[in-house]
């Protein structure tokens, strides 16, 4: 009887397990590649094109707590277009997210080398992060690197890099800056490079 119990039980732990596994979907946001990296398409105050801001779960878009716009001119590093993230009104969660989600499948077993130019202007003590998150084909997370032990707090431009290895089971790639607090972030000059592990 327990030999039937335990054999039950293991069988219910598989079934369980390739559920989850099967139910694991696609992020909506994924594409083939990158876009419009040096937000060189669109205008000036506009959304920038190819970009998401969230998370989106906790607020109806009505009250937007964040946003993201083009920015044009000597203030980019470039010098030609550039784009912000900032926080237009108070709200329950003090970060937000602009990014993008990429299909992992031509790049496992590579390093992702992600650079950009940030720099932050913090009201309150507000800061800035790049961000890279690799999630598998089970929906675990491979790696992640937000900067929580070197956050951005200046106001002038700089370039930080992550390095993220892809791992051989890689279903997505999420990438791209982050505000913690009150204030703006400014990011321009991305890049990304694949290389061999």
């Amino acid at each position: 009887m327990k030999t039937l119990l335990k054999l039950l039980t293991a069988a219910v732990a598989m079934v369980n397990s390739a559920f989850c596994q099967s139910a694991c979907q696609q992020p909506r946001e994924m594409r083939p590649t990158a876009l419009n990296l040096g937000f060189a398409e669109g205008s000036a105050d506009t959304p920038p094109i190819g970009w998401f801001v969230g998370p989106e779960w906790y607020r109806p878009p009505q009250s937007a707590v964040h946003e993201a716009r083009v920015v044009s001119g000597a203030s980019c590093n470039s010098g030609k277009q550039c784009a912000i993230l900032r926080t237009v009104q108070n709200g329950d969660h003090n970060r937000s997210f602009l990014y993008q989600v990429i299909d992992a499948a031509q790049y496992r077993g590579k390093t992702l080398t992600l650079r950009a130019a940030v720099r932050v202007e913090p009201t309150e003590g507000a800061v800035a992060r790049l961000l890279v998150r690799v999630h598998a084909t089970d929906c675990s997370t491979t790696f992640r690197d937000d900067m929580g032990n070197h956050p951005i707090a200046g106001n002038t431009w700089a370039y930080y890099e992550i390095q993220a290895p892809i791992a051989l089971n890689a279903q997505d790639i999420e990438f791209g800056t982050q505000i913690v607090g009150w204030g703006s972030v400014w990011i321009d000059s991305i890049s990304m490079n694949f290389s061999k592990q």
